[in-house]
């Protein structure tokens, strides 16, 4: 058990006992990423499978460019099912600085934020995934045999974890709609939000899927925005 530190601590004990309570998740997270290496060719066939797509009609194009497939595909997997430890750890240290209604609002958040997250990254791998490469291949046999297993892994995992990530943003909007009284500065948050998850979870085939994915994001966030401040 980590003792808690005063608020008013310098910089570098906050960080210090923020490392401390990181530890541990991110040891299961190696841990668990090293297994998930042993076994992760079979995931690599199963998910190409799934999305109606031959392993063997795909190209590589450096000798390290199916293990960097697998050690990829292992450390998303591994982070996945890890984000509750992440995110439980991350609360322990950050709790004493909220209030009670903050401390309610950020568990309820997290536990519902989580399981719409997930049922997003299921709708997502066997609907949206799919339908996303039907319209990147369009049916062209030359793209299809220029299509790098990496990247194409990549683009699968990328567009699950966006319908994931699009599914839970309204309860992460409601939170920082709750959290921050002044609408503007909610706004802010909001989109500083939407920006890194655009830059590090959307898949990069094209800057015009990009954009899409973007204002999906936008478009979400300003309904559910928009449906708060009228019901108050």
């Amino acid at each position: 058990m980590v003792e808690s530190k005063d608020v008013s601590s310098p910089l570098s004990s906050h960080l210090q006992e923020l490392r401390t309570y990181l530890l541990l998740p991110f040891l299961i997270n190696t841990i668990l990423m090293l297994m998930i290496i042993s076994f992760a060719s079979s995931l690599i066939i199963q998910i190409l499978e799934t999305v109606s797509l031959d392993i063997n009609d795909l190209s590589i194009y450096s000798p390290v460019e199916y293990f960097k497939t697998k050690v990829f595909l292992s450390f998303i997997l591994s982070l996945i099912f890890t984000t509750p430890l992440w995110l439980l750890c991350i609360y322990n240290f950050s709790k004493i600085g909220l209030t009670n209604v903050e401390s309610k609002n950020i568990r309820f958040t997290l536990i519902i934020g989580q399981t719409f997250f997930l049922l997003g990254c299921a709708l997502g791998f066997y609907f949206v995934t799919p339908s996303v490469l039907d319209l990147l291949l369009s049916d062209s046999e030359i793209v299809l045999q220029n299509l790098s297993i990496y990247e194409t892994i990549k683009i699968i995992i990328s567009t699950t974890l966006f319908t994931g990530l699009l599914i839970s943003t309204p309860v992460f909007t409601l939170l920082v709609n709750r959290l921050v009284d002044d609408y503007k500065d909610a706004r802010k948050y909001i989109y500083t939000l939407i920006l890194f998850i655009a830059i590090v979870a959307t898949p990069k085939p094209s800057m015009i899927l990009n954009m899409i994915f973007l204002l999906s994001f936008v478009f979400i966030a300003e309904i559910t925005l928009f449906v708060v401040r009228r019901r108050e």
